[in-house]
């Protein structure tokens, strides 16, 4: 690889001048003030993998809440290396079609769309998920900010696009496949010649248990961090405080379990079984800095680190 996780310099020589954060997130501007009370209410009518901690609805109903109040960074903890590789590719002249493989809102259609712009290019991107609620948030995104988006409802493992693209990226998806190495070969498969794959995710040699003695805790203290910031920043909730509440513990509740292995090496492995030629590896902590990068849902993110990879097929 052209990169190691140490986040040595000649490695960063491979990748541009990396916006500020702050920065970014005032030029990207992004409308989480008016898409929020529309994406609670899509997910009420569109979710359809159910209600509780088992399915999508507490997840897609309060997501954009949760970025309101500053309690997760969501695509923005490393938002600039999207930005950078849009920017970079399309000033090769190899950024024309974009998919994004799963999201849980518009922010990496965002991130994208506003690094071609930097090189002066317009983009075509369509968006596969299986959820309505994720389709229709980006599709109203296109439409506010003059982007061409094409929205497929489906499973990245079933689906079947009608056109092949330059550019493939999600964000801490990875663990949410039930089958990554067939995600890699059908990526691959979907990628022009010379096309890029870019996508983030922590990493961790080992198992780490679900902390049941913290639980309790740290659903109290997601819950009172999130109402005090969409308080202190004048935002409505969609619904009664005691109903948001709950949702927040089933967002929560969602990832009550011990999370695998999932080392840099099976990840390196699927991308190469699948053809395709790693090139970067970058450890989003050292790359970027001080934006912090904390988990919503229970469970520890020591030895966990964030890695943002690039590869491509040949």
């Amino acid at each position: 690889m052209d990169a190691a996780v140490s986040g040595d310099k000649p490695a960063l020589t491979r990748i541009g001048a990396l916006m500020d954060g702050d920065r970014l997130i005032a030029e990207l501007d992004e409308p989480l003030q008016a898409s929020a009370p529309i994406n609670f209410a899509n997910a009420g009518e569109l979710c359809e993998h159910g209600s509780g901690a088992t399915g999508c609805y507490c997840y897609h109903a309060i997501w954009q809440y949760l970025r309101l109040a500053n309690v997760t960074p969501a695509v923005r903890v490393d938002g600039a290396l999207f930005v950078d590789a849009a920017e970079r590719f399309a000033r090769a002249g190899r950024l024309n079609r974009i998919l994004i493989s799963a999201t849980a809102d518009y922010s990496m259609l965002a991130h994208l769309a506003f690094g071609a712009a930097r090189a002066g290019k317009s983009v075509e991107v369509d968006v596969l998920d299986r959820c309505g609620t994720s389709l229709a948030i980006n599709a109203w995104y296109g439409r506010e900010r003059g982007i061409s988006v094409r929205v497929f409802k489906g499973d990245v493992l079933a689906a079947e696009p009608d056109r092949q693209y330059d550019l493939i990226c999600t964000h801490s998806f990875l663990p949410f496949i039930s089958d990554p190495a067939q995600m890699f070969r059908r990526w691959a498969r979907w990628l022009v010649p010379g096309g890029h794959v870019c996508f983030s995710n922590r990493v961790s040699p080992k198992p780490i248990p679900f902390n049941e003695q913290d639980h309790e805790k740290r659903i109290a203290a997601i819950t009172r961090e999130t109402l005090d910031g969409l308080r202190d920043r004048g935002v409505l909730l969609p619904c009664p405080v005691e109903d948001f509440a709950v949702l927040i513990r089933q967002f929560v509740e969602k990832r009550r379990h011990d999370f695998p292995a999932f080392p840099l090496e099976i990840i390196q492995h699927w991308m190469t079984d699948a053809g395709l030629m790693p090139q970067l590896a970058l450890d989003v902590k050292e790359v970027l800095g001080g934006r912090p990068d904390k988990s919503v849902r229970s469970g520890s993110i020591v030895g966990r680190p964030r890695i943002w990879f690039q590869a491509m097929r040949p």
